[in-house]
């Protein structure tokens, strides 16, 4: 047990795991065993071996402790859980937080594990535009991490593979040290291929563990970490930085002076104009909040130098570890963090802002990220390709290079169009789309099941109405908007109609007369705008009666009468907004067509009911009336031209001469 402490105090990881395991076969004190199998499940946690931690943790829980239930119990039940989320067995993984919950409820740290198991389940299951590749030139059984793209050279990446500086393995991992590579370039005809990486040549790599490189401008400055010294005795990580000499080397690093001996610092992230780098520190100086956070440091120009790093607060860093920062050329932060909720170990977040002042960093969900470790992304200018890290199920090592490329983004709106009145659907009613990019009109027309279907483009505004059949009587619909601002891809968007059928009769309310008056108001003249005359030129071929009713208050001589010229009114008007008067009918129904048949003024009838006001407004009322809805302008017949006198019969003789004026005197 001591030799396995040692080793794994030594971060002798995969060294210590085994010592642990022959130590829970052999020794016969149950509390020794029961710890030692606990043990040899941390050191696998810590060497990313979850399936081996899982089962050591089990059997940890196998053993009772002759003290009774110990926070070892609970402590083995939680990463049991862990190690099952990064693994993506997040179903498996919940149950196991559950357990633990139970009995440590207020665990806010078990919580948020629980949580990114919950949010895994959703995410995979949404379709993504995401093609994901294993960039194989790269990639070794060691770990090969942290790609940077030189557009004219090649992939620069960080492996621990063997053929490096060192030829001695590192403890921790049990692969060799670190050492940065390039996979060079080649373009030929349009075509890009890649040669077998070689390492950096300069005095960049060193025999210890060197790499996570960032470039500035076309790679002419490299900034990087370097850990142990050239030396191998140093304790800390730092920054270098070195500038470029000739087409394919790198002239002697110099330390940047922010670093200490005190704390590490490492993963530098330059910012596309060169005026400031982000890196990850284990300092606990000053503002500090947890294993690694992330800082930022500006270029003083004067003094060709550093500024005091600023920790880039508590909206980015967490109680975990923040890592390997990376600036987009439109000054987007991304990073990786198993501190925030997670899908499984690290993930790769992004987040804008400036100094501490951060919008909340957003997860770029699966398949970048998994439940393994997913972290050190680079992007293309447009962000539709890249290269990222990642330990996920089916690679070749490790830690392997992932390539990306994205497929276009799917938009699409749909509806159906349906009878307002019997929700039937309409075949060939049209839809009609405009948007905030195009002056044109898009028109769609409806299937036999009554539905649409349009593609979509994203950031766009959609104005949105739909018309009946050119040989049906439906009203336009209203006016409908949509936007694809800030929608997913793969989203689909609804937008269903219900058009209104014209009735055979209808009433229209609101057309009011003075008393004893049929003239046309201001305002019944507004309602016939919109009610009628609207109708009538949104349907040409409809011939229409309108009937003008009054209520039982007057002779029925009297109100036939006034009926009558209040139609005519009506009608008069509607033939002044340039509707063929053919096409109009002018009725008075007097009273004889009550509304409210109860309000009949026959005073002689037991049955009578004296009506309100109200009551007798409602039969006062306007009627409209289809007559024919294929009426047809009839022009009249052409008047026949008269015969023609028969013309003379043409003879040889000579015309007779006329006999001129006589002149004037």
């Amino acid at each position: 047990m001591k030799d396995a402490n040692k080793a794994y105090e030594k971060k002798e990881f995969n060294a210590a795991a085994e010592i642990y395991k022959d130590v829970a076969k052999t020794e016969k004190n149950r509390n020794v065993r029961k710890e030692a199998y606990f043990k040899e499940g941390m050191a696998r946690m810590m060497n990313n071996d979850y399936k081996d931690a899982y089962k050591a943790f089990e059997k940890s829980l196998k053993y009772k402790s002759t003290k009774g239930a110990d926070q070892m119990d609970a402590d083995a039940l939680r990463y049991m859980g862990e190690a099952l989320k990064l693994q993506e067995k997040y179903a498996e993984a919940i149950i196991k937080f559950n357990e633990y919950l139970a009995e440590n409820p207020d665990d806010e740290e078990v919580k948020r594990l629980k949580e990114g198991c919950e949010l895994a389940l959703k995410w995979k299951d949404k379709k993504t535009r995401y093609v994901i590749e294993n960039f194989k030139k790269a990639n070794t059984r060691e770990s090969d991490f942290a790609p940077w793209f030189l557009e004219k050279e090649g992939l620069v990446f960080t492996s621990a593979r063997a053929g490096g500086m060192n030829k001695a393995e590192y403890g921790w991992t049990g692969q060799y040290f670190d050492d940065m590579y390039i996979v060079p370039m080649k373009k030929r005809r349009g075509t890009v291929s890649f040669d077998k990486p070689v390492l950096l040549k300069g005095t960049v790599n060193t025999k210890y563990s060197d790499g996570v490189a960032s470039f500035e401008g076309k790679g002419r400055n490299m900034y990087y970490t370097q850990c142990n010294s050239d030396d191998g005795k140093g304790l800390r990580c730092k920054i270098y930085s070195a500038k470029k000499i000739g087409r394919d080397s790198y002239e002697q690093p110099v330390l940047l002076d922010f670093n200490s001996d005190s704390f590490s610092c490492g993963h530098p992230a330059i910012s596309p104009d060169g005026k400031q780098m982000f890196f990850a520190s284990n300092s606990t100086d000053g503002e500090h909040y947890g294993g690694w956070d992330l800082y930022v440091v500006n270029y003083v120009r004067r003094g060709k130098t550093w500024s005091v790093p600023l920790n880039l607060g508590p909206t980015i860093n967490t109680k975990g570890d923040e890592m390997y920062p990376y600036v987009h050329t439109d000054g987007t932060l991304y990073f990786a963090s198993n501190g925030h909720v997670t899908m499984g170990g690290l993930d790769i977040y992004f987040t804008s802002g400036s100094g501490q002042e951060w919008t909340k960093p957003e997860n770029m969900k699966w398949p970048i990220n998994t439940g393994a470790d997913d972290f050190a992304i680079w992007l293309a200018e447009d962000k539709e390709s890249g290269y990222f890290s990642s330990n996920r199920e089916g690679g070749r090592g490790s830690d392997d290079i992932y390539s990306f490329t994205m497929n276009p983004c799917e938009l699409f709106m749909t509806g159906v169009v349906r009878d307002k009145a019997t929700k039937a659907v309409i075949p060939n009613a049209t839809v009609h789309i405009r948007t905030n990019k195009d002056t044109a009109t898009i028109v769609l027309t409806t299937d036999q099941t009554g539905a649409y279907k349009l593609p979509l483009t994203r950031e766009t505004k959609f104005e949105m109405m739909a018309k009946g059949p050119e040989d049906a009587y439906y009203f336009d619909s209203q006016k409908e908007f949509q936007s694809t601002e800030g929608v997913e891809c793969f989203t689909t968007l609804v937008q269903d109609f219900e058009l209104e059928e014209l009735e055979i009769e209808f009433t229209v309310e609101g057309i009011l007369y003075d008393l004893d008056k049929a003239n046309i108001r201001p305002d019944a003249a507004q309602i016939l705008d919109d009610s009628v005359v609207a109708v009538l030129k949104r349907f040409p071929r409809i011939k229409i009666e309108l009937g003008s009713h009054t209520d039982c208050r007057a002779t029925h001589e009297y109100n036939d009468s006034l009926s009558q010229r209040r139609a005519d009114s009506a009608v008069a008007y509607i033939v002044s907004k340039g509707i063929d008067p053919d096409r109009l009918v002018a009725q008075g129904y007097g009273e004889r067509q009550l509304r409210i048949e109860k309000c009949s003024c026959d005073r002689t009838d037991p049955g009578n009911v004296i009506c309100s006001e109200a009551e007798h407004q409602l039969n006062r009322r306007t009627t409209i009336k289809v007559l024919d809805k294929n009426w047809k302008k009839v022009e009249p017949k052409a008047e026949e031209a008269p015969a023609e006198e028969p013309k003379p019969q043409q003879n040889n003789q000579r015309p007779q001469r006329r006999t001129p004026p006589p002149r004037r005197r």
